[in-house]
């Protein structure tokens, strides 16, 4: 199993689930579908489309070990880029963090 495949998409977190229904209604479908494009992807060989890339001077707690801090990835969830989501990956999972605006999951992936 390659580290960098997503395998799994995990948006049970609860900070996840908030911030993906505050998104406006015509919204949800788009990041809906960007969230499952991240099925079978491997992060360096995203397409240019998604606007994936891991976040630099940003880092989590891990979800798998919490004594651990894994890096933030985020992707665009409109073409626009005023919306977008972030994730960590551990082990074949993206966890899903956050949804919203742009500015803001940059600042608190």
């Amino acid at each position: 199993m390659s580290a960098n495949i997503i395998y799994r998409v995990d948006a049970s977190a609860a900070t996840f689930v908030k911030s993906y229904g505050s998104l406006p209604d015509e919204l949800l479908r788009e990041a809906k579908k960007i969230i499952g494009h991240l099925l079978l992807l491997d992060v360096t060989k995203a397409p240019a489309k998604l606007h994936l890339h891991n976040l630099q001077n940003r880092t989590a707690w891990s979800i798998e070990n919490p004594k651990v801090k894994v890096k933030c990835y985020t992707v665009h969830i409109t073409p626009d880029d005023n919306y977008k989501a972030s994730f960590t990956l551990e082990n074949g999972t993206a966890y899903m963090r956050y949804a919203g605006k742009h500015d803001s999951i940059d600042k608190n992936p």
